[in-house]
Formats: C-alpha cells, sequence, structure tokens
C-alpha cells in the first residue's frame, strides 16, 4: 500500500506516541481494568469534504486523528505493531487479545493477517487515549464498545462528483469514476472483512449530510454529541 503520509513524518508521529504510551504506563497505577477511553470513529463518503471536517473535529475534540495512511503504516511494520503493544501492561495485552478473539469467534470478520492486526492496533490506541478513528473498519471494530460514537459523513452523490471534480481540477467524468472506484473499494473492504452491508445504516450513532450541513455546526454537534456521551454512565 501506498502511504501519504511521508514515512519520516509518520514515523516521528508513531515514535512520540510509543514514547507518550511508555512513560503513561509506568506513572499509572495498577487497576483492576483498563477502560476504553472515549472515542470517535468516522465512517466518510468520498468527496463529502471530510478534507475541511476532520482537521476541524481534531482542532475542536483536540484528540489525534489516526486515517488509513498512518494505520497502515503502523500494521504493516511489525515492528512498530509490536511496539505500541508494548506499551500496554499484562492485563492490558491479555484484554486485547480476549476482545479479537471474541469478534473471531462471533464470526464478525475473517482470519485475515491485515484485519487481525488492524483491529489489535485500533483497540489498543483507544486503550490508551481518546482518538478520532477513520475508517479501516473502525466502526465494525469497535462497534460493542461503549464510550464512543459511530459518525457517517456523506453528502448526494453529485455533490460528491462535482467537489471532487473541483479538488482534484478533472473533468467531472474522470471524477464519476473516481468516486465510484473508492466507493466499491470501500465496500468491498467491510463486506469482505467484516460481513456487513455498508449501506446500513444501523450501526451509526450519527449521520450527516454535508449538503446540509454546514462544517461548524456539523463539528459543533458532534461536540455536544461526545460530551453527552461522556456523561452516560457504562
Amino acid at each position: 500500500m501506498t502511504n501519504i503520509i511521508p514515512e519520516s513524518f509518520a514515523e516521528k508521529i508513531i515514535s512520540e506516541k510509543i514514547n507518550e504510551w511508555e512513560e503513561k504506563r509506568k506513572k499509572s497505577k495498577k487497576i483492576e481494568a483498563l477502560e476504553v477511553h472515549p472515542f470517535l470513529v468516522i465512517s466518510r463518503d468520498f468527496g463529502c469534504g471530510e478534507e475541511h471536517i476532520i482537521p476541524a473535529l481534531e482542532k475542536k475534540l483536540g484528540w489525534h486523528v489516526y486515517g488509513k495512511d498512518l494505520l497502515d503504516f503502523m500494521v504493516e511494520r511489525e515492528g512498530v505493531s509490536h511496539a505500541v503493544l508494548e506499551t500496554l501492561d499484562e492485563k492490558g495485552k491479555a484484554q486485547v487479545f480476549d476482545w479479537v478473539n471474541y469478534i473471531l469467534g462471533s464470526g464478525a470478520i475473517l482470519q485475515k493477517d491485515y484485519v487481525l492486526k488492524i483491529s489489535r492496533l485500533i483497540k489498543t490506541i483507544v486503550l490508551q487515549e481518546s482518538a478520532i478513528i477513520l475508517g479501516r473498519g473502525g466502526n465494525q471494530i469497535l462497534k460493542e464498545k461503549p464510550g464512543g460514537l459511530r459518525i457517517k459523513i456523506t453528502a448526494p452523490i453529485e455533490d460528491r462528483v462535482s467537489h471532487i471534480s473541483q479538488i482534484r481540477k478533472i473533468p467531472l467524468e474522470n471524477a464519476v469514476d473516481l468516486v465510484r472506484q473508492i466507493d466499491n473499494e470501500r465496500r468491498e473492504f467491510v463486506e469482505t472483512y467484516f460481513h456487513e452491508d455498508v449501506r446500513s445504516m444501523s450501526g451509526f450513532d450519527m449521520i450527516f449530510n454535508t449538503k446540509s450541513f454546514s462544517e461548524d455546526a456539523l463539528c459543533k454537534t458532534i461536540q455536544f454529541a461526545m460530551e453527552e456521551r461522556k456523561r452516560q454512565p457504562l
């Protein structure tokens, strides 16, 4: 897979996170159970304006964003994946593996190497910090976990095509092909590995149509919903 994030930049982000999590483990007291931090999982249709919405949410919530490129970088490098898991104590590691074994046993995912690794990685991240997870099956991987919000961001296909045509500076017919290609790739990923229909909206807490919501209204609504979710008993 090709990483859009420069490798040197990705390595810097990961190194800083690993150091941060290791220090956190050293300072933390022994507790009976690790708690999943509040998290936001975002599924989005290609061309819905995510390049503006995601940075705005990152700034408003103050949480780090883990997108496709960074997650794939972490999964593809065995040393990084191992180092991330090692930032948990033995109880935390056991919790991650027990949880992955549970979703395997429930038939939620196929036993494919990449999906197992991405599942362990995402679970480790939300045990360490509050985070924004973009795609990569995050909605399915964390669907049984309390304390988070699962958001879908979409827009009418004609709006998405027009948007991609403008920002990529390509003809509309090329934008149509690109939108369809990305939509199909995302659909196949979820259906192949998680046996779920991406057209089903039942797994989302909130769905936003960017034709109807401004960026500011969308971010404020999500922030408010996140604060409400934090106040709910787990």
